[in-house]
């Protein structure tokens, strides 16, 4: 999917990409004298107004040299290979505050199920380390790939983003065919407790009450007994600039809180 409110659109290529976030850059004329571009080797960088860099994302192939090379910390590589173990490693760092907490290690994106073997992997490394799991996914995914994973999973929490289907196709670019078909399925291998269904409210996208209604009363219908509204939020709107994205919903606000409780008021099993 590529939803039109996406907060990690950094997650969408499945490569490394190279961030630029133009107000820590000084310029070529400024003390670095321009050392990103000198230093990459396919040359994906070029001087821009301002004596700032411009990137061709073409030719970029992630491998960071430049963001060496800056001393603003202005470029940076988002996305790197890890193995299961280092995954693991990285989050026994913080076993002490799950003790506290009851937490564990959530899974999320992008879509965790785009690479559903190394999901299923690390989640099941985490069950051995006695760790508590939870995933966050679209629901998008072949059954035969979720399936499996979902034997690792302590809690799932499923978004569902839209009722109809063609609506559903120009909010995300995907039907809500398969997304419906997988909410028919989990509870066949998943209890309600569970489960979270997550609706994202989008102002001007999803966010009517009958669209909210009809989609509540279905999910309740298939034995579902939690939901949670997700208000929109823009915490993820810098970084389209940064990897030389458009941002579709610019000019979108949060939804008021009023407007939240009337939809609450039609969602019968609410996450309390």
């Amino acid at each position: 999917m590529h939803c039109l409110w996406c907060s990690n659109p950094e997650s969408q290529q499945h490569i490394p990409q190279l961030g630029f976030i133009a107000s820590r850059c000084v310029g070529a004329g400024g003390d670095c004298g321009g050392a990103c571009l000198s230093v990459c080797p396919v040359a994906a960088l070029s001087l821009g107004t301002q004596d700032k860099p411009i990137i061709d994302r073409q030719l970029c192939d992630g491998c960071g040299r430049c963001t060496q090379a800056c001393p603003e910390d202005a470029l940076n590589v988002v996305g790197r290979d890890m193995s299961v173990d280092e995954v693991i490693a990285e989050v026994e760092k913080d076993r002490p505050f799950y003790r506290r907490s009851g937490g564990g290690i959530t899974l999320g994106g992008g879509e965790p199920l785009v690479q559903h073997h190394f999901t299923s992997a690390i989640l099941a490394a985490a069950h051995e380390a006695y760790l508590h799991t939870a995933l966050e996914t679209s629901g998008f995914a072949a059954w035969e790939h979720f399936e499996p994973v979902l034997e690792h999973v302590d809690l799932l929490q499923i978004d569902f983003k839209h009722i109809d289907p063609l609506i559903h196709r120009e909010l995300t670019g995907q039907s809500n065919e398969l997304v419906i078909d997988n909410l028919r399925r989990v509870l066949s291998v998943k209890s309600p407790r569970d489960v979270v269904v997550r609706f994202p409210v989008i102002p001007g996208c999803n966010d009517s009450v009958d669209n909210i209604k009809d989609m509540a009363e279905f999910v309740a219908g298939l034995g579902f007994t939690q939901i949670e509204l997700i208000p929109y939020h823009k915490m993820g709107l810098s970084k389209y600039a940064q990897y030389g994205m458009d941002y579709p919903l610019a000019g979108c606000e949060s939804p008021s809180e009023s407007h939240m409780a009337r939809l609450r008021e039609v969602v019968p099993i609410l996450v309390k």
